[in-house]
């Protein structure tokens, strides 16, 4: 078993006591478009907070800050003229509602809508049991075969009856609400009409985060669409969704930082994102883990690369439990005027996205700015790069490797890759090179530039469910394809970039920096984040498993001759039994500490090396490696064999074409530093030069 971190959460005492966030921002707009607005906020009073909630209790609205009567819906659906209830007297909330509230104003006049979620654990873990619909909500969209409930096996299961309650408290809970039939109506539902996309699929909805423990969210007001490719087919029951905060529905932007204090204050849209492939609701898969996508982007974060960050929610439609989901950055341009500064406008956003080009692959495209930099990029890296001219045209330097500043910095080499070791650690089949399509075509990545700025194009993890599976599994290709822009990639890029020494030098570096013993990618360390990682959701997997581990239908993405196994129900038809968090969920953890973790580093790192990408010269070693000195402390500098060259300027040691650079020294002795000093250290034996080395020194002043 595994040790500790994925025991059962028995230790949690959360009560199911108020845990709501503070009161209502202003509310949401009426979905109606053509109805007339009266002031943007009505300013109407609700008496109790919006979250979950341990008591029942009657809810007072009122008094509102405008002239009007209030009028209020429980079903979703926005209020207005003729919509909804009037108000006149107490509402009682006793079970799971949503109530969204307005005032209209006695020429018809409809403030913006204010909606209050209020959720009550007891009840959602008892919605549906039987699958069936609730009140007003339809038996099916798009062709499925719908299941709405909670699973009473994985309820009522003594493994699980005392910790779903608190499970469902265990992360931040999003409430989406919007009227059903913008969600799956026959004519323009975005769930019945689940692969359609662009803005005219884009429905009004209100977004509130609940958090936990009393902890302020956020209500807002945006549009919604359903996102992803192949998991948008109708075959799927549980989609993902893309909110985009617009003017014409609320505020224009959500101000809240989603991601913490590191993360972007602000937002023009968001993801919820979900398991697809490997999911419990696509065939029940029973290597089902719910963190592949999010922990390789947590990879590139860690590496010190910009990476789309995410964690981990509840999701509610309507007030109706709909599982574990991920928020989720979009790397476009509004991410990076955020963290890299600049107006958006000054960004080109190229991904993949839309089948056609080459091929009949998926072809890329620019979603912000225009392909003229990515084709100029691409029409250079057809040169012999072996040629430092050639390589360094990309990277705006000169044949020495000067800035030139003439010229334009299209590439930015280490980000390129590291974005790649992620991928080929993790075994990616769908990116940014996809099996899928014979290994010809490109898929699942976006890379964005500053035009006004000496920065090369920046590329980000995206999409990254097919990953983790196989241990021997080789990415590093070389792979065909690339050769016309509409069917480019990254690895195609690196792959041209390879024929030049200087850029295999940098290869082997971030080889050594990040695959090394203390790296990103070393075993202890991926282990490290994984299991932070499946701690932050493992409360939550029995709700996902009560919610969608028994979904039988769909599409059978799965290992060859995977069937699901099936039970007797009451009413004497077979159903599927479920998939749970302490069966499938912790044999696939354990698969992946046990078996793939320990031993994929290894097997990447002799990858790379059979392709001559990694160098057999031995690293420096240097002791101490770095941190705090007395004044008499000295460093020693050695190696197994050959030479240890060194700096204290912070420039390579190894210069352009490999001999020494000017300010570079052949270590004799102990070195002496003073003050604070960066030590960059390599080996050179007959010619050849080893990985980079850094250590970086303190010396502590005398008292």
């Amino acid at each position: 078993m595994l040790s500790g971190f994925l025991a059962v959460l028995a230790a949690m005492t959360l009560a199911c006591t108020p845990v709501g966030a503070a009161d209502a921002l202003p509310g949401a707009k009426s979905g109606d478009k053509s109805e007339i607005r009266a002031p943007k906020s009505a300013g109407i009073q609700f008496s109790k907070s919006r979250g979950f909630q341990a008591q029942p209790f009657e809810l007072v609205l009122g008094p509102a800050v405008v002239a009007g009567e209030i009028r209020y819906t429980l079903d979703g659906s926005a209020p207005g003229p003729g919509k909804g209830v009037v108000y006149q007297k107490t509402i009682p909330i006793t079970r799971t509602t949503i109530v969204r509230a307005a005032v209209v104003s006695a020429d018809g006049k409809v403030s913006r809508v204010q909606t209050h979620s209020y959720l009550f654990t007891a009840d959602i873990i008892r919605q549906s049991p039987d699958g069936l619909p609730p009140a007003g909500w339809p038996y099916g969209w798009g062709g499925n075969t719908v299941d709405y409930g909670m699973d009473p096996s994985v309820v009522d299961d003594p493994k699980y009856r005392e910790v779903i309650e608190p499970a469902l408290l265990s992360l931040p809970s999003f409430s989406l609400t919007m009227d059903l039939e913008d969600l799956f109506g026959e004519q323009r539902g975005i769930y019945a009409h689940s692969d359609q996309e662009g803005r005219e699929w884009e429905r009004p909805a209100s977004i509130e985060l609940l958090q936990p423990m009393g902890r302020k969210g956020f209500q807002e007001d945006c549009g919604v669409r359903i996102r992803g490719g192949f998991s948008s087919g109708g075959f799927n029951p549980k989609h993902a969704f893309r909110l985009f905060f617009r003017k014409e529905y609320g505020n224009g932007k959500l101000k809240y930082p989603v991601f913490g204090e590191g993360g972007a204050k602000e937002f023009d849209s968001l993801d919820l994102r979900c398991s697809q492939n490997y999911s419990w609701n696509i065939g029940g898969d029973v290597r089902a883990l719910f963190v592949r996508d999010q922990f390789n982007r947590d990879l590139q974060l860690a590496m010190g690369q910009p990476a789309a960050r995410g964690n981990f929610c509840h999701l509610f439609l309507n007030g109706q439990y709909w599982g574990l989901f991920n928020t989720c950055e979009r790397p476009e341009a509004s991410y990076a005027e955020a963290y890299f500064g600049g107006d958006k406008e000054d960004y080109d956003v190229v991904k993949t996205g839309g089948i056609g080009g080459g091929g009949g692959g998926f072809s890329i495209a620019a979603t912000d700015g225009t392909m003229d930099a990515w084709n100029r990029l691409h029409e250079l890296a057809k040169a012999d790069l072996s040629d430092n001219a050639a390589y360094f045209r990309l990277l705006g330097r000169k044949p020495d490797g000067s800035p030139d500043p003439d010229a334009d910095v299209l590439l930015d080499p280490i980000n390129l890759i590291d974005y790649l070791l992620v991928i080929w650690y993790g075994g990616n089949l769908d990116a940014p090179v996809t099996r899928f399509g014979g290994n010809r075509s490109p898929n699942n990545w976006h890379a964005l530039r500053n035009r006004t700025t000496r920065d090369g194009f920046k590329f980000f993890i995206w999409d990254a469910e097919h990953t983790f599976l196989e241990l021997e599994e080789d990415r590093t290709g070389p792979f065909p394809g690339g050769d016309i822009p509409s069917t480019s990639h990254p690895q195609w890029l690196f792959q041209r970039c390879a024929a030049n020494a200087e850029f295999r030098m940098l290869v082997s570096d971030r080889v050594h920096r990040h695959l090394a013993a203390d790296g990103v990618l070393s075993p202890a360390s991926v282990r490290e984040r994984l299991e932070r990682r499946l701690r932050e959701i493992e409360a939550a997997v029995v709700c996902e498993s009560a919610r969608w581990g028994d979904v039988g239908g769909g599409f059978p993405f799965g290992p060859p001759g995977m069937q699901r196994p099936m039970r007797l129900g009451a009413d004497g038809e077979m159903k599927p039994v479920a998939r749970t968090r302490d069966v499938e969920w912790r044999a696939e953890a354990q698969r992946w500490v046990t078996e793939f973790i320990p031993k994929r580093t290894d097997i990447v790192w002799f990858q790379l090396w059979r392709q001559g990408l990694v160098t057999d010269v031995p690293l420096p070693e240097l002791k101490p490696s770095g941190g705090p000195l007395a004044p008499s402390d000295t460093v020693i500098l050695k190696a197994p064999a050959g030479e240890v060259w060194y700096t204290t300027d912070g420039l390579d040691p190894r210069q352009v074409g490999g001999v020494p650079s000017a300010s570079a020294k052949k270590a004799e002795g102990p070195l002496n530093v003073a003050g604070r000093t960066t030590v960059l250290a390599r080996v050179r034996t007959s010619g050849e030069w080893g990985p980079l080395v850094r250590g970086e020194y303190s010396v502590l002043e005398r008292r």
